[in-house]
């Protein structure tokens, strides 16, 4: 990649801190691909984050509580079914702003700075999900 390969993350972030609002989940069900933030790339402006959900979970999977960030923030949840890349694949559940939403598609969201979110409950997860969650914030906070 030449003199630009600084500027590439290729494994997940080691010794990942989050806040307490994250909730821990199972490694086996939601595997960490990559971070790329300042502290895997010095001087990053942004953050990425992006992790496979699988399916195996018995029950409900909360990945957060309810929180703010002072930055924006996306998320998206994308469907691994080839027939129908529509299809999210199970149902997620996510609060924003008090507002219960229930979606069963692949989505983006956009949470302005300052709205309150979560938590976000995934249930009967049947196929992968591709998850990502970014904001133009060094890090995840």
């Amino acid at each position: 990649m030449g003199k630009y390969a600084k500027y590439a993350v290729d494994s997940p972030k080691k010794n990942a801190k989050y806040p307490a609002y994250r909730t821990k989940t199972d490694p086996k069900i939601v595997k960490p691909i990559v971070t790329l933030d300042d502290e895997t790339v010095p001087g990053a402006q942004f953050y990425a984050d992006t992790k496979w959900i699988l399916p195996g979970t018995k029950g409900d999977l909360k990945l957060c509580e309810s929180h703010t960030h002072e930055y924006g923030e996306m998320l998206g949840f994308y469907g691994y079914n080839y027939e129908n890349i529509q299809d999210l694949g199970a149902e997620l559940e996510i609060t924003i702003d008090g507002e219960l939403n229930v979606l069963d598609r692949s989505f983006a969201a956009y949470i302005p700075p300052g709205v309150k979110h979560g938590p976000i409950i995934l249930r009967n997860v049947v196929r992968p999900i591709f998850f990502i969650s970014t904001g133009r914030h060094p890090r995840y906070e």
